[in-house]
């Protein structure tokens, strides 16, 4: 198999060399160069020239010398074949494919190496003849009055085309008449005050509603209710800021808990997570509606704050909490809402602060010494109770 294919690319190259002779006798060529770290894709064919190429450069292809020495140092990835020169090997030639020398040998550093394994040399090749036959092309080419048998006589001359007669213009298009506007009916509007009396309606209702959980929420609890309302009042300012980050912590709580649930049901550890988020939504609702109450307790302590014990806080809480939502619808009437959502924005804020901090009414805020405690000379629970039995006027003072 090796020597077939040593016999076939001897033939080609033979045969190229009569095809090209007499362009290589013509005109010589200057000699080839690839730089190093250049890359060529492509077949590299020399005539009457010498290759070289440089450490690191890369031949993607196979390469042919006629008539001239390569002087490899890169990479050949292909077949070689030199007519008629020497093949000088690198230290760092490396030559894939075959490699055959016509009538030259190979030497350098990388000869005798692995890369050069396929080279085959044949030498002392008579190709003499085959170079004479340069001349004698060109004069062939260039012979004076030289014409072929039976040479094919020109092509007539094409006649002209005669012009295209101009196409006529389209006529105009009459314009299409204007379609009447049909008249439409007259809207009325019937304005009758419906829509306002119905928000006022509404507002009614919930004022209603709000102040009957009011007297619940004073008949139920109407100490946790003082507690809530007490610190309402004298810590509006802390209980706002602490209702403010309570209504943002705890739904990002909640919405952070979602993925921690589902990832703990997957691997069967259990439904924690859905009953915790379920407790945190509750007490954030009853929360909002407890701090509603507290500040509501505290407009009607101010308004309608006559009365002692649990029938005063009742009072307040039921009377102050329909005001206080009456109000708000009022405010959100008279300014297209933005009002009255901001009053219920601050004061959800007082309200659930107050709770916060309170723990739903269960411990005073700020925080006070215990009845034990040294240095306590007076009960706290007791002193809220009897300024519970106050009126407004004697309590604030």
């Amino acid at each position: 198999m090796k020597k077939r294919r040593v016999l076939i690319s001897m033939l080609l190259a033979i045969l190229l060399t009569v095809a090209l002779s007499a362009a290589a006798f013509a005109a010589p060529l200057s000699d080839t160069v690839i730089e190093a770290d250049e890359v060529v894709n492509n077949d590299v064919v020399v005539f009457d020239g010498d290759l070289e190429v440089r450490s690191g450069a890369v031949v993607n292809g196979d390469v042919a010398v006629f008539n001239g020495d390569a002087i490899i140092d890169g990479q050949v990835n292909g077949d070689l074949t030199l007519f008629n020169g020497d093949l000088v090997a690198g230290a760092d030639a490396f030559i894939s494919g075959e490699c055959v020398l016509l009538n030259g040998e190979a030497s350098g550093d990388g000869s005798g190496g692995r890369s050069f394994g396929n080279c085959t040399a044949i030498r002392n090749l008579e190709l003499a003849p085959l170079g004479q036959l340069g001349p004698w092309l060109r004069d062939f080419q260039n012979m004076p009055n030289f014409e072929l048998p039976g040479q094919v006589a020109p092509m007539p001359t094409m006649p002209a085309m005669p012009e295209m007669p101009e196409m006529p213009e389209m006529p105009e298009m009459p314009a299409v008449p204007a379609v009447p506007v049909v008249p439409s009916m007259p809207h009325q509007h019937y304005d009758r005050g419906g829509g306002f009396f119905s928000r006022l309606l509404a507002v009614v209702s919930s004022s209603l509603l709000f102040g009957f959980l009011g007297l619940l929420a004073g008949a139920i609890m109407p100490n946790q209710l003082r507690q809530i309302t007490t610190t309402a009042r004298e810590k509006s300012l802390v209980s706002g800021m602490a209702g403010a980050l309570t209504a943002v912590a705890v739904p990002s709580l909640i919405v952070l808990l979602i993925p921690v649930s589902i990832v703990l049901t997957f691997v069967c550890i259990g439904l924690l997570g859905f009953p915790l988020m379920f407790l945190l939504g509750l007490a954030l609702v009853v929360g909002g509606f407890l701090g509603w109450i507290a500040v509501g307790t505290w407009l009607g302590m101010r308004v309608f704050g006559r009365g002692k014990g649990s029938e005063r806080i009742v009072r307040s809480a039921a009377l102050g909490t329909g005001l206080l939502t009456f109000i708000t619808g009022i405010v959100g009437l008279l300014t297209a809402g933005i009002g009255g959502a901001l009053l219920a924005l601050v004061v959800s804020w007082i309200g659930l602060g107050a709770v916060a901090l309170t723990q739903f009414g269960m411990k005073p805020y700020p925080r006070r010494p215990q009845a034990g405690s040294p240095g306590n000379g007076l009960d706290a629970d007791k002193v809220d109770t009897v300024l519970g039995t106050l009126p407004p006027e004697e309590a604030t003072a």
